[in-house]
């Protein structure tokens, strides 16, 4: 029988406020709903709680900041009032099923966030009672789990080209657990051994080679096991058509996060060829220094004391110099590092490095990025790690300098876009508090004014009603550009949201922003507007506009007072501008 999920500790939480507003004592309910009330709110997860007919009750705080939806706001509404018409119809179905069906309702949905996002969401729902038993109305909690969502998929990612990379890779590779069981390999093992995969995984040595053979792998994975590190030895194994092959193996422990040891991974060479002939192994020497030559990264080979045996063309074409220019590792070092200072310091990392390799018996230096000055008289990012092999290192470069580029141009649009609305390209919400704030700073050290708009289009959601969410998006569209056209320098016209938008006109009088604004008003009054090849009719919007210091000395008051004189443009017709009242010193108001 499949066992139902305990339920969420938010959901246990709620029920325990329940109990408590349920007291019989008149005084302990008033704490416990109290109690209750604290308790909700401290749940940092959104929680919405409606009646049967799907009317909120109320929400916890934590509902509201994401939502950015006010409690006074939601009270009465249903989810048609509030959310878009796809959810909303989601958003009901779940109700009714939890109310219909009472229990814990767990399913995956989308809640859309203050700042416009949809997120991905996992809902628990269950309805709850009245003293009587009756069912009284459901309680809906939200997990955001959008970030879990995306971070699953960039694993499946890292581990698919994790997969990929190592069947790219030409020598054979194997993984086996402590128990001697393999647990995953690559294409090139697949094909030594002559088996699938599938045929691999699960079995030991003793499955796949002759005994012999195997009890030599269980002998060595027992000494490696106990003693880690690296183990490097010499074989014969047969191959999947019938001959022994020579092969040196790498073999080393690899850990699990504690530390423990989690098993083996080995690699193996073939190395049947050079032992046979000299003159395969000049061939498969030359054969490298081809592949070198030909490399996409450049590659220098010196001693540990520094004196240059080899240097690819590669190396030469990134940085730009004639390889007898750079011959030795002093006249590189002046050329690539004319900067005393710094060539002192990139000489003291590379004998660093090369001194912890050899003390700890790593081959490998960890990757390092420098900056070049190459001989076009650039500078270049270049990755550089030095691989240790006896006497001799190889020292490997890769030009990053367009990459490096690249991702801080990625920064950039980043930032841009954190900063603006997607659909209409103005400055959002969160620029605007940011700028206005600044705004206002200026215009008190200056003692200039801000004039601040808050403006709306007329009956904009009966565009979306009778043409359609696109034809309204192209609406809000055109507007902003029209808003953005005819603002200066140093203004900033923002998306304050929905059909809702700001401009904030520094050192501008409330007289001068009222004809400038009457003239943006004039305009899109005037605009032919079609959707789908039908004509929308007159579009108008209402302008309100307030200033600073005369309507107030914060934005937070200003914004305040151009959003009344916006409702006062709407009750006088539509279609206008309207100036902010202006309290006077007995607290009246006069316009």
């Amino acid at each position: 029988m499949t066992q139902r999920p305990p339920p969420p500790p938010a959901l246990v939480a709620f029920n325990t406020a329940l109990e408590w507003t349920a007291m019989s004592d008149p005084d302990e309910t008033a704490r416990g709903g109290l109690l209750a009330k604290q308790l909700i709110d401290a749940i940092p997860s959104p929680i919405a709680y409606k009646d049967i007919q799907g009317r909120y009750l109320g929400v916890n705080k934590a509902f509201e900041a994401y939502c950015g939806v006010s409690r006074d706001a939601l009270l009465g509404k249903t989810v048609y009032d509030i959310w878009p018409k796809d959810l909303a119809d989601g958003y009901r179905a779940a109700d009714l099923e939890a109310l219909q069906h009472p229990g814990a309702h767990i399913h995956p949905g989308e809640l859309v966030y203050g700042d416009g996002s949809r997120r991905q969401v996992m809902f628990h729902r269950t309805a709850f009672s009245r003293d009587d038993g009756r069912i009284a109305g459901v309680i809906a909690i939200a997990w955001d789990v959008t970030d879990r969502l995306r971070a699953e998929r960039d694993l499946q990612d890292e581990l698919r080209f994790a997969e990929q990379m190592l069947d790219t890779i030409p020598s054979p590779i194997f993984f086996k657990d402590k128990n001697g069981e393999y647990r995953g390999c690559n294409r090139a093992f697949e094909e030594f051994c002559g088996l699938k995969r599938g045929d691999i995984i699960g079995k030991t040595a003793f499955d796949i080679f002759p005994r012999a053979l195997a009890e030599t792998y269980q002998v060595a994975d027992k000494a490696l096991l106990e003693k880690g590190g690296v183990q490097v030895h010499d074989a014969v194994i047969p191959a999947a058509d019938g001959t022994n092959h020579d092969v040196i193996f790498h073999r080393a422990v690899f850990r699990k996060e504690d530390g423990g040891i989690n098993g083996i991974i080995g690699v193996f060479w073939d190395v049947t060829e050079p032992k046979r002939a000299e003159q395969a192994l000049r061939r498969s020497e030359e054969r490298f220094r081809r592949i070198v030559e030909n490399a996409p990264f450049g590659v220098r080979l010196t001693d540990q004391k520094g004196t240059i045996y080899f240097t690819n063309r590669r190396f030469a074409e990134m940085v730009h110099y004639p390889l007898d220019q750079i011959a030795t590792l002093q006249q590189w070092r002046l050329l690539a590092y004319p900067d005393p200072a710094y060539r002192a310091e990139i000489k003291a990392v590379e004998e660093k490095e090369l001194e912890h390799m050899l003390a700890t018996g790593q081959t490998s230096s960890p990757v390092r990025e420098v900056r070049v000055t190459c001989g076009d008289g650039l500078v270049r990012d270049m990755e550089v790690v030095a691989t240790l092999d006896d006497n001799l290192v190889y020292w490997v470069f890769n030009d990053v300098t367009a990459r490096n580029r690249a991702e801080q141009a990625l920064r950039e649009v980043l930032q841009a876009e954190a900063l603006h609305d997607p659909l209409t390209a103005l400055f959002n919400r969160r620029y605007l508090d940011q700028e206005i704030e600044r705004d206002f700073a200026r215009a008190a050290r200056a003692h200039k004014p801000v004039a601040v708009v808050m403006a709306d289009i007329d009956r904009f959601k009966s565009v979306n009603d009778a043409y359609g969410h696109d034809c309204g998006d192209r609406l809000l569209q055109t507007i902003a550009r029209v808003l953005s056209s005819h603002i200066r320098q140093g203004d900033t016209a923002s998306r304050y949201g929905g059909d809702e938008f700001t401009l904030v006109l520094p050192e501008t009088t409330i007289d001068v922003a009222r004809q400038r604004i009457q003239h943006m008003c004039d305009m899109i009054r005037d605009l032919s507007l079609s959707c789908d090849g039908k004509p929308v009719g007159a579009v108008t919007m209402s302008f309100g506009i307030a200033a600073y210091p005369r309507h107030g000395d914060t934005p937070e008051a200003v914004i305040k007072a151009a959003d009344a004189a916006l409702q006062d443009a709407k009750r006088a017709g539509r279609g206008r501008v309207a100036l902010a009242r202006t309290p006077t010193p007995d607290s009246g108001e006069k316009t």
